[in-house]
């Protein structure tokens, strides 16, 4: 065990340096909602107070950090922060989920502290379409709207989620649920994630055991991306940690709130200091982005009501670093000719393609098509990673990925570890107590990498690339994978992304007949990244391009103007140095080809004040 460090003797690990905000909200003894804006090093403050709660043993042993995020990678990510940083000892100790996978671990551990029509089978599934269809047929809803496919899973999704529990009276929601909690027709039990929550905040408001032993467990609680929490998940929160000794950390933006449509709660802020008698902390630092770019960000907060601050930049930059342009153009050619003059530019002067990258606010298709080609002219590659960006942060593609190099070059350490640490994490040894056991695993791996390497050795076809893949995922167990990511669980999620991932692999592979070159630019290490802005977020790059500044791509600008402007900042905010917009006045795809900028005429305002950018009219 680590020897115990004062709390006034304790100093950031890693050799980071910690503005003073940051310093006070790893140190707080209460509850504390930290508002963390662009590059301020989220992240980075979890991981600190992480490694100052165990090594001042205030979380003394053996109580647990849980960590919750939205995401199934920044869950991983940050587990892996804490493990690189403070070695295994405190990484047992550091639970971080996403709220699915939090509320699904509490269902499965105490399903039978439900009453029995409450209660799901154990073996459950999870969001399976046609047993809930099936249910909702079998209670009398038959679609009498003629609802579409995606407005129907929706209508079935609020009907779920409004029903209240316990289930009484014999309304389509309750009879629906009285189908999915005990199965039917040869159907098993099925839930989806919010019935899951929704049984865990039932477990939790009926049984004050569980609640009890969930505080006992979790001294510290952290909350990641908090603006876009949904009030189910604020419930799931406020049932179990509400009025008791485990503190929390709540940190978010609200300048990103982005998520409303999707349901984030947005008074989320305020009922969190509320609830909880949070302190609201501040932090200043914005680590990322050079100091003209910041300038552009403090002129946005005006625009989203927010507390304007005295934002500060790194001691990297020069007062004047920083670069900001404005693309006024005719037509699409005209565009893409200038757009692609300075991104040629900024390769030749170093930039990497990766860390470049180009922002649209919806449907890329509809506006970058031209700007591609003519990219592709010049022999750069840039692609839409609407395929590829979510499934390459799945835990699944990068095991098999990994393998897949090792595979073909066992000189390739990085990967080597995660390989090894996935195979004893999912068959259950630790690598500090050998084995007999563990060394026949070990030497089982070897075994699947070495056939995994004559076969791709081999002029393959794409049946046994399925194959290949196959055994890889079978060797590391299907079932124990599912068990570690509650997602994998749901319907048909796994096998889709499997089969994706075998396609775009095997299409890389078609084009480029190198298995190390097809894994690399299947990682996207050799295009240009065209994303939407939603996409973009917690992502950053030396230089981004947002095309489409237009009415046309904020359509609900007049609507939903708060939301919009988010949308905006979090665009801008992506960049490290170089920042340009480009407004089109004709837009050959879109449905309504002429283009003008009238709604948003703000963001116009605000990029041609004195000093923040250079406008270009491409002629």
């Amino acid at each position: 065990m680590q020897e115990r460090i004062p709390p006034l003797q304790w100093t950031p690990s890693g050799g980071i340096i910690l503005e003073e905000n940051a310093t006070t909200s790893v140190k707080a003894e209460k509850n504390v909602l930290v508002v963390a804006g662009p590059g301020a090093g989220k992240t980075e403050l979890l991981a600190q107070k992480t490694g100052y709660l165990f090594q001042t043993n205030i979380c003394t042993y053996p109580k647990k950090i849980l960590a919750i995020s939205f995401k199934t990678d920044a869950a991983a990510n940050l587990k892996e922060r804490i493990e690189s940083r403070y070695g295994k000892e405190y990484a047992i100790r550091f639970s971080s989920l996403t709220y699915d996978a939090f509320a699904k671990k509490i269902l499965d551990q105490f399903r039978n502290a439900l009453p029995e029509e409450l209660c799901p089978s154990k073996d459950y599934i999870i969001g399976d379409k046609k047993t809930i269809d099936a249910a909702f047929k079998k209670s009398g809803y038959l679609n009498p709207r003629g609802l579409t496919p995606s407005r129907l899973a929706v209508y079935y999704e609020n009907v779920i989620a409004t029903t209240p529990l316990p289930v009484c009276g014999d309304s389509i929601g309750s009879n629906v649920w009285r189908l999915l909690i005990r199965g039917f027709d040869d159907n098993p039990s099925c839930l989806t994630f919010k019935m899951i929550s929704m049984l865990t905040i039932y477990i939790f408001s009926t049984n004050p055991y569980v609640l009890r032993g969930l505080q006992a467990t979790y001294s510290h609680v952290f909350l990641d991306e908090f603006q876009d929490t949904t009030s189910l998940q604020y419930d799931l929160v406020k049932m179990g940690f509400q009025n008791s000794n485990s503190k929390i950390t709540a940190v978010g933006d609200n300048k990103q709130r982005i998520m409303v449509w999707a349901g984030a709660r947005k008074t989320i802020f305020e009922d969190f200091q509320q609830d909880f008698n949070a302190m609201k902390i501040p932090l200043l630092m914005n680590h990322r982005s050079a100091p003209r770019l910041v300038d552009l960000q403090k002129l946005m907060y005006t625009s989203l009501q927010v507390d304007l601050i005295d934002l500060q930049t790194s001691k990297k930059w020069e007062k004047n670093d920083g670069d900001i342009k404005l693309y006024i153009s005719e037509n699409e050619d005209l565009e893409a000719k200038y757009l692609v003059a300075d991104i040629t530019e900024k390769i030749s002067n170093g930039v990497s393609l990766k860390d470049i990258c180009i922002l649209v606010k919806q449907l890329p298709g509809n506006y970058i098509d031209t700007l591609v080609t003519v990219l592709s002219s010049f022999g750069i590659k840039a692609r839409i990673e609407t395929e590829y960006q979510d499934i390459l942060k799945e835990f699944i593609v990068v095991l098999v990925l990994n393998t897949l190099k090792v595979s073909i070059n066992r000189r390739s350490p990085t990967e080597w570890e995660y390989v090894n640490n996935a195979m004893e994490g999912l068959k259950g040894f630790d690598s500090t107590e050998r084995s007999d056991a563990y060394d026949q695993e070990h030497i089982n791996l070897i075994n699947l990498l070495n056939a995994t390497s004559e076969k791709l050795a081999l002029d393959i076809t794409e049946t046994e690339f399925h194959e290949v893949i196959n055994n890889i995922i079978q060797f590391f167990d299907i079932e124990k994978i599912k068990a570690l990511y509650p997602t994998y669980a749901q319907g048909n999620f796994f096998e889709d992304i499997v089969n994706k991932m075998i396609d775009l692999l095997w299409k890389e592979f078609e084009e480029c007949n190198n298995w190390n070159l097809s894994f690399e630019n299947f990682q996207g290490l050799y295009s240009i990244p065209i994303m939407t802005i939603h996409k973009s977020k917690g992502l950053e790059y030396t230089a981004v391009y947002f095309v489409g500044l237009e009415d046309g791509a904020f359509w609900s600008f007049r609507n939903q103007p708060e939301e919009d402007r988010c949308a905006f900042f979090v665009a801008l905010s992506r960049a490290k140095e170089f920042l340009s917009f480009s407004f089109c006045a004709y837009r050959h795809k879109l449905r309504n080809p002429n283009q003008k900028h009238t709604e948003i005429n703000e963001f116009f305002e605000l990029l041609k004040l004195p000093g923040i950018s250079t406008v270009i009219n491409c002629d």
